[in-house]
C-alpha cells in the first residue's frame, strides 16, 4: 500500500503498532462535523477536540453534554458512535473495514 498522507500515514501506523497489543479491526479518522459510527472500543485524540454528546451515541456517559479531550490521550468506552466538533481523534472497533 502506498502512503499518500499524513493521515494515511497516522493510521497505518497505528495498524502496525498497535496490531499486537490492541489488535483493532479498524481505526477510523473521525474529523469535526462528521458522524461515524462503530462499535468503538477505544478513542485516541491526535490534537485536543471537543465532543458533542448530544450529537452521537456515548449513551454510557451521563450529566455531561459535551466534554474536551486533549491531544494524546485515549479514553475506552463502548462507543456507538464518535461526533466532535473540533480537534482529530481516531476512534478503534473490532469490526474489519467499518465506515
Amino acid at each position: 500500500m502506498s502512503i499518500r498522507t499524513t493521515q494515511e500515514q497516522i493510521l497505518e501506523d497505528t495498524r502496525l503498532f498497535t496490531h499486537s497489543a490492541v489488535q483493532p479491526g479498524t481505526a477510523v479518522m473521525v474529523q469535526p462535523n462528521s458522524l461515524r459510527t462503530g462499535p468503538f472500543f477505544a478513542i485516541t485524540a491526535i490534537s485536543d477536540c471537543d465532543f458533542d454528546i448530544a450529537q452521537c451515541d456515548m449513551s454510557f456517559i451521563s450529566g455531561v453534554v459535551n466534554f474536551t479531550l486533549p491531544a494524546g490521550v485515549t479514553i475506552y468506552g463502548n462507543f456507538a458512535s464518535v461526533y466532535i466538533t473540533s480537534g482529530l481523534v481516531i476512534a478503534y472497533t473490532l469490526v474489519p473495514n467499518i465506515t
